[in-house]
């Protein structure tokens, strides 16, 4: 799954696949894509409401591990956003080498804007795990013998 989100007047084009839990243990030892996912997912349900409903967001209400969770998945999505394949491209190298850490690379954004990213990112990663659940159930039946 694919999405274009335009921050600060640059459109960043992030990607979430199969492959996702993969790259982000590859490119973050000791971390497991899935569990961070998953604390991100319960922080952003738990996060205040305004009276539109719609999610507020900001350093106060974001605990610092859910902050660092959100700023490595979301560095993900964009490193993946440049490859339309799980193989290496010239554009990921060269972002690697601009970003060598997600903090670099947050760091090029206003706080306030990055965080109105943080539905997005959820979504991306939900649709994409919807669509993997639809592929897994739609196995044709073999033919009886």
């Amino acid at each position: 799954m694919v999405k274009t989100i335009e921050i600060e007047g640059k459109v960043i084009v992030f990607k979430a696949s199969a492959f996702s839990p993969i790259q982000y243990n590859t490119i973050f030892p000791g971390h497991d894509f899935m569990k961070d996912m998953s604390v991100l997912e319960t922080a952003a349900e738990n996060m205040e409401k305004d009276e539109n409903g719609d999610t507020v967001i900001s350093v106060s209400t974001l605990p610092m591990e859910v902050y660092e969770y959100f700023v490595k998945i979301a560095y993900l999505f964009a490193y993946q956003g440049l490859a339309p394949t799980p193989r290496l491209t010239q554009e990921q190298i060269e972002f690697r080498e601009k970003y060598p850490d997600p903090w670099e690379w947050i760091d090029t954004f206003d706080t306030f804007s990055i965080y109105q990213i943080l539905p997005e990112i959820m979504e991306l990663w939900n649709i994409n795990e919807k669509q993997a659940a639809k592929a897994k159930k739609s196995n044709p039946i073999p033919p009886e013998k």
